[in-house]
C-alpha cells in the first residue's frame, strides 16, 4: 500500500445545529432532503483549506428535523501533481473525506433525538461545484 500524494490534517467540526420540528407529520413525510456546499480557499502553494457544509432536512418543510453541519480540514499535495488533478481532488475527494467525519456525528445526533438514526448515503461529488476564494 502506498501513501497518497494528496493528504489532509486535523479535520475540525466548525458548526453544528440541530432542531426538531414540533409540527412534523410522519404521514406527510416523503424522504429527507439534503444539500451540500464545498468551499475551497487556496493560494499558489500546495495547500488548501476545504470546508463541507451539509444541510439536512428543514423544520419548516415537513421534515422531522433540521441539521446544519460544517467540517473542514487543511489539504496538501506534492508539488509534482498536475493542476487539473489537484482541482479534481479538491472538488470531489476532499468533500468525500470530510463527509466521512460528518456521518457518525449525524447518526449519533439523530439516534439521540427520538427519530431513527440517519445514515448519510455515499454522495457523488464528481460534479460538485465549489466556492473558491
Amino acid at each position: 500500500m502506498r501513501k497518497s500524494k494528496f493528504q489532509f490534517t486535523d479535520p475540525k467540526l466548525e458548526r453544528l445545529e440541530f432542531v426538531t420540528n414540533t409540527k412534523y407529520d410522519k404521514d406527510k413525510f416523503d424522504g429527507i432532503v439534503m444539500e451540500s456546499t464545498t468551499e475551497v480557499k487556496s493560494d499558489d502553494s500546495n495547500e488548501a483549506y476545504v470546508a463541507l457544509t451539509l444541510r439536512i432536512g428543514n423544520s419548516e418543510e415537513g421534515q422531522p428535523f433540521s441539521i446544519l453541519v460544517r467540517m473542514s480540514a487543511d489539504f496538501s499535495w506534492e508539488q509534482n501533481l498536475e493542476k487539473g488533478l489537484v482541482e479534481s481532488l479538491l472538488r470531489s475527494n476532499a468533500p468525500a473525506a470530510l463527509l466521512s467525519y460528518i456521518r457518525p456525528i449525524v447518526s449519533m445526533i439523530t439516534t439521540s433525538s427520538g427519530y431513527p438514526a440517519l445514515n448519510i448515503p455515499f454522495i457523488d461529488f464528481t460534479k460538485n461545484e465549489i466556492d473558491e476564494e
